[in-house]
């Protein structure tokens, strides 16, 4: 069962997946969400309502940076957004103009999920996607916005894939992005029903029906011999 376990993690974490984290709330410039190990990758999913959000990064030491803004593919019309780091002062030392962007669609085969891929802040290197570079210690600010302040949207924070150091670390770590964060992320973000996405719960089910089973039948065996 373990070996199953571990395949089925290291399959999965082979593949290029940031660690998705559900924003639920409206992070300000007082109130940012902080963002731990900013070098490992991270996907934050949020929905702008009328202001923008804020993410703060605080590293007493240089550390690479990378980030970057997509948006749900749910039509062909995309809504763009834009990105800003400032530094401790507030003021924007980085920023990715996502309204002069050309946003192009982009599947991501982890999740079965298309999105709109947007502007990012790192380095070029002829790649898909661009690379990380180093930045001083210090605290900074990402700020993701459009016109209006409204849509969904996912930032990614951080190049770095990394879903734990040994089994157990990586079960905590995908449990809940299977049981609970994917299935949420396909009916909030993407309004869609993926019945794919419930495989896992389906299987968990069967499971315990199995388990309940032998449990009930072991248990009637040794109530019958007992009475007999």
């Amino acid at each position: 069962m373990k070996l199953i376990i571990f395949l089925f993690i290291f399959l999965s974490t082979s593949l290029n997946a940031h660690q998705p984290k559900l924003i639920n709330y409206s992070p300000s410039i007082d109130n940012p969400h902080e963002v731990i190990y900013p070098e490992i990758s991270k996907a934050y999913y949020s929905n702008l309502k009328g202001e923008p959000h804020y993410y703060v990064i605080i590293s007493e030491q240089d550390f690479l940076f990378y980030t970057s803004i997509l948006s749900p593919k749910i039509s062909e019309n995309y809504k763009p957004f834009s990105l800003e780091v400032l530094d401790n002062k507030q003021n924007i030392i980085y920023k990715a103009d996502g309204s002069k962007f050309n946003w192009t669609p982009w599947y991501e085969p982890y999740a079965r999920d298309w999105y709109w891929k947007g502007p990012e802040i790192g380095v070029s290197k002829g790649k898909e996607f661009q690379s990380s570079f180093t930045v001083n210690s210090g605290t900074y600010y990402i700020k993701v916005f459009n016109e209006d302040n409204y849509g969904s949207y996912s930032l990614a924070v951080g190049e770095a894939e990394f879903f734990g150091s040994n089994l157990w670390e990586k079960i905590l770590t995908w449990a809940p992005i299977i049981i609970y964060i994917g299935p949420y992320m396909d009916i909030v973000h993407w309004n869609k029903f993926d019945i794919r996405a419930f495989i896992p719960h389906i299987a968990l089910l069967v499971i315990l029906f199995i388990f309940y089973y032998l449990i009930k039948k072991l248990f009637f065996r040794k109530k019958k011999r007992y009475f007999a």
